[in-house]
C-alpha cells in the first residue's frame, strides 16, 4: 500500500513540475512576442471634370471614386481629371491619356503611356514621372514641387517643361479639378471639408474600390 501511495505522490509530483514548467514557458513566449506594426494604406480620390466617368482598371469611374496604387487610368479626347493622393499630393490628367498610378508613403509616381501630366509632391514625397524611354523627372522631397510632361504616341522623348501640360488640358478644364491640384482641397476649402463633401456626396458602399487583382491586373472591388 505504502509503495502504491509513493508511486502516486511521484506521478503527482511529476504532473505539477510539468505544468508549472509549461507556464513559465508560455509566459515567456508572451514576452519575447514583439508587436506587428501595420502599414496604412493610402487611399486616393478621383474628381472629374464635369463628373464625367473617365476610365479606370476598364471600367467606368466618376469623381469620389476611391483609387489603390497600380490603378490603370485612361481619359478620352474630352475627358480630363484629378487624382488626389491625399499627403503625398496630386495628379492632374489631360485628355487622352493613359497611365498607371503607384503610391506609397513618401513616393508618388505617375508612369505614362501617353497624354499629358501634371504632378504636384507636397513636402517629404519624392513626386517622379515616367514613361518607356524611362525617368521624365523627380521633385526634391525636401521642398516639393511640380511636374509637367506630355508624351504623345509616337514621339522620340517625352517634352518636359513649365506649360506643356496645363496647355493640353491637364488642369481639367474645372473649377474642382484644378483648385483640387493647387490648393490642397476642393473648392480651396482645404484636405478635411474637401473629404467631407467627398464622403456626402458619396455613400461609402456606392464607392467602387479599384486596386490590382490576383493576376496584377487592376479591377474594381464588388459594391
Amino acid at each position: 500500500m505504502n509503495i502504491m501511495r509513493r508511486k502516486a505522490s511521484v506521478a503527482i509530483a511529476a504532473l505539477l513540475l510539468f505544468s508549472v514548467l509549461q507556464i513559465g514557458i508560455a509566459k515567456a513566449g508572451l514576452t519575447n512576442t514583439k508587436p506587428v506594426m501595420t502599414v496604412q494604406q493610402i487611399v486616393a480620390r478621383l474628381v472629374t471634370r464635369n463628373n464625367q466617368p473617365i476610365t479606370v482598371n476598364g471600367q467606368s469611374a466618376s469623381t469620389g471614386a476611391s483609387l489603390l496604387s497600380g490603378a490603370t487610368i485612361e481619359t478620352g479626347a474630352d475627358q480630363s481629371a484629378t487624382v488626389n493622393v491625399g499627403p503625398l499630393g496630386s495628379v492632374d490628367i489631360s485628355p487622352n491619356t493613359k497611365l498607371v498610378m503607384t503610391f506609397e508613403q513618401g513616393n508618388l509616381k505617375a508612369d505614362v503611356a501617353y497624354g499629358c501630366v501634371i504632378l504636384t509632391a507636397r513636402q517629404n514625397t519624392t513626386g517622379e514621372i515616367t514613361t518607356d524611354k524611362g525617368s521624365a523627372g523627380k521633385t526634391d522631397p525636401a521642398a516639393g514641387g511640380v511636374l509637367e510632361m506630355c508624351y504623345q504616341q509616337g514621339a522620340a522623348a517625352p517634352t518636359v517643361g513649365p506649360g506643356v501640360a496645363s496647355g493640353a488640358g491637364a488642369t481639367t478644364g474645372s473649377t474642382a479639378g484644378a483648385t483640387v491640384a493647387s490648393s490642397g482641397g476642393l473648392f480651396g476649402l482645404g484636405w478635411p471639408a474637401t473629404v467631407a463633401i467627398v464622403a456626402a456626396g458619396t455613400a461609402a458602399g456606392l464607392t467602387p474600390l479599384f486596386f490590382p487583382d490576383d493576376n496584377g491586373n487592376p479591377s474594381p472591388s464588388a459594391p
